[in-house]
């Protein structure tokens, strides 16, 4: 059953008819949007709203001078006899051509630098923050004086340029904040696990959730750069060519107006200078409201059937159903994986070390422990997907023929979704916010067949959806307009795009409720008899591995702690911190049972304490375990743990 939709909406008829739906409602934006309406319409028809040619040359006397205003000039006149209204209707041509042709350059200029540095970091961002750093010391304005001043003969052009040049330092900063949060949510590292490239992530991934922020600054550069140019004007350093806002302050201040009282020669391009500001300032707040939307979070998970064991009678935790016979292929064979995070002069964190196990075709295996045990960091080793601190320090990774550790970047993209997919913990957070649903299972597609397009490829996308139990019909959906529910069932339809042979769902129910954690777990298990799936489940809940899996990994502090089928592990666990995780979950067919917690905490992995990692919190840790760390002990076929006591037994 399929779970519904928070918020129906009808498909989207387009982007453009939802913004301005949304943005309408904004007072200040539309006030703002109105002011700059106006001006621009007023400065595209000057020749037809002026009464006057400013062009024109015709005699004037002394009494056509700084006239005040009349039926003849609505304004009154300026020092030239010319009439301020035809001025300042062509003046607004000018400073919006310079504002807007100089605001371009510099977020251009800006834009790029900042998202530069943001997602490449390292060197890279070092050297370009650091020259932004050396121009934000150096204030703008001074320095366009001295280089506009250099200039022989200064030109509406060369201001254009000079403004825009010198204009980008902030737009730099912004964006590179922007793209370093952006670089670090989990739907970037889901469109490099689906073998995406660095420019095909910028471009789809980290330029859309930019945008928004860089169009609402652009917005405020374009005010900025009409203030400069008005300023270098003001001072003399304009086109004496053109007429602009600042060049009638300019020759009203220089030629007597304050001194014969003619402030309609000073007013009037102060007004339209106020008036264009004011009107983007309003504009850009009523788009910053407007293209960061606040996207709804939906905390949406049944109780489990209890069975007991045929032989004995007694009550346990696991299902009866018929497991993976241990003949099957292997798909994946990890070998002794260690995996540390390095830091400069700080030590390893060893957050995994030595781990080993076997994925067979149709295996459904479990991996159990508390949190901070290295159970992701294990599954984002299997796909090199991760961090730049991570690094694979020993062992091998073999899915089918291949060793992955040995693999470039590029052969690695081919195997991340054809073969090995991941379904990631918190699909709110692993789906891009201003992309639709089926766009972002149709990307997963085009990266690994780029023939399919059109119709093809919807279909395609409506197929997983409807495979998932997801109404095609929402594939023009935003992730906000799924539940929690849908969302996940939309990111194992994305882990299903490429048809895969191995799917990594790391905590998929993270967040859900009872209910919809139990469809969501059996519609992993009905996809895996049906498309004949091998499933490595990370989880905190130990009824459904009992439910579910056919082995389970139990790990802590980053090793091994016991690795067996699941009947093993429920019935005759050796390892004490399986045990004791068994005594913290709750049996109902022993409602009387009190449940016992661990005390204390796992250890910090750059921290780890001497001899085995468990044994600060073990209640049956002896001298030994202290100094000693335990090695792996193969207990049967395929039963493993590591600990002292196992091997005083054996």
């Amino acid at each position: 059953m399929t779970d519904l939709v928070t918020s129906p909406a009808p498909l989207p008829t387009s982007r453009l008819t939802d913004f301005w739906r949304v943005f309408r409602r904004n007072k200040m934006g539309l006030v703002g949007l109105f002011m700059l309406i106006t001006i621009v319409f007023v400065a595209v028809f000057a020749h037809v709203i002026a009464p006057y040619d400013p062009s024109a040359t015709h005699d004037v006397a002394s009494s056509d001078i700084y006239n005040p205003p009349s039926a003849a000039h609505w304004i009154g006149t300026d020092d030239a006899g010319q009439d301020v209204f035809t001025n300042f209707i062509f003046g607004a041509r000018v400073s919006l051509i310079v504002g807007f042709f100089a605001a371009f350059i510099s977020v251009f200029i800006g834009g790029v630098l900042g998202i530069v540095a943001g997602f490449f970091g390292g060197r890279v961002e070092n050297i370009l923050m650091r020259f932004t750093d050396i121009m934000l010391v150096i204030p703008d304005l001074p320095l366009m004086v001295v280089i506009v001043a250099l200039t022989k003969k200064p030109s509406l052009l060369n201001i254009i340029f000079v403004i825009g040049l010198l204009g980008w330092t902030t737009t730099a900063r912004i964006v590179r904040s922007q793209t370093l949060a952006v670089k670090s949510r989990k739907f970037v590292l889901r469109a490099r696990a689906i073998g995406a490239g660095n420019r095909h992530i910028i471009r789809h991934h980290i330029l859309p959730l930019v945008m928004p922020i860089l169009v609402v600054n652009a917005v405020l550069v374009v005010s900025l750069a009409i203030l400069n140019e008005s300023t270098l004007a003001f001072l003399g350093l304009g086109d004496p060519t053109a007429i602009s806002w600042g060049q009638m302050l300019n020759y009203a201040f220089g030629r007597g107006a304050m001194s014969t009282g003619a402030w309609w020669a000073l007013v009037t391009p102060g007004v339209g200078i106020v008036w264009v500001v004011l009107g983007l300032t309003l504009f850009g707040h009523g788009l910053e409201q407007v293209l960061n939307p606040r996207l709804e979070t939906h905390h949406l998970m049944r109780p489990r059937p209890i069975v007991k064991h045929e032989a004995t009678g007694k009550p346990l935790r696991h299902a009866t159903r018929q497991r993976v016979p241990s003949e099957a292929p292997i798909l994946i064979e990890v070998d002794n994986l260690s995996i540390s995070y390095l830091t400069e002069n700080k030590p390893p964190a060893r957050a995994v070390e030595n781990v080993s196990f076997t994925l067979r075709e149709g295996e459904l295996m479990g991996l159990v422990g508390e949190s901070g045990c290295g159970k992701t960091t294990l599954m984002l080793g299997l796909l090199r997907l991760l961090p730049a601190a991570g690094q694979i320090v020993d062992g091998e990774v073999w899915f089918g023929d291949t060793e992955l550790t040995a693999l470039t970047d590029d052969e690695m993209e081919a195997v991340r979704w054809k073969g090995i997919s991941i379904v990631f913990q918190g699909a709110m957070n692993a789906l891009n916010p201003v992309r639709t649903v089926g766009d972002q299972i149709a990307e997963a597609i085009v990266k690994h067949n780029p023939l399919m397009k059109g119709k093809a490829l919807e279909a395609r996308v409506s197929e997983l959806l409807d495979l998932v139990g997801i109404s095609p019909e929402h594939k023009k959906h935003f992730p906000h307009q799924y539940s929690g529910g849908m969302r996940q069932r939309a990111m194992i339809a994305m882990a299903l795009a490429c048809n895969p042979k191995v799917v990594i769902a790391d905590e998929p129910t993270t967040a859900l409720d009872v209910m919809i954690q139990a469809q969501v777990l059996e519609l992993l298990d009905s996809l895996r008899k049906k498309l004949g799936l091998s499933i490595i489940f990370v989880t905190h809940d130990l009824g459904v591995v009992a439910e579910m899996c056919d082995s389970v990994l139990v790990m802590y502090g980053g090793v091994t702690a016991e690795y067996s089928d699941v009947d093993t592990i429920y019935n005759t666990a050796r390892h004490p911190y399986t045990q004791e995780l068994l005594k913290a979950f709750p049996d109902l067919s022993q409602p009387d049972k009190r449940l016992a917690s661990i005390p204390g905490y796992p250890p910090r992995l750059d921290d780890l304490p001497a001899g085995c990692r468990f044994a600060p919190r073990c209640p049956l840790a002896f001298e030994r375990c202290h100094i000693e760390q335990p090695e792996i002990h193969q207990l049967s076929e395929r039963h493993f743990a590591s600990c002292h006591l196992v091997e005083k037994r054996v």
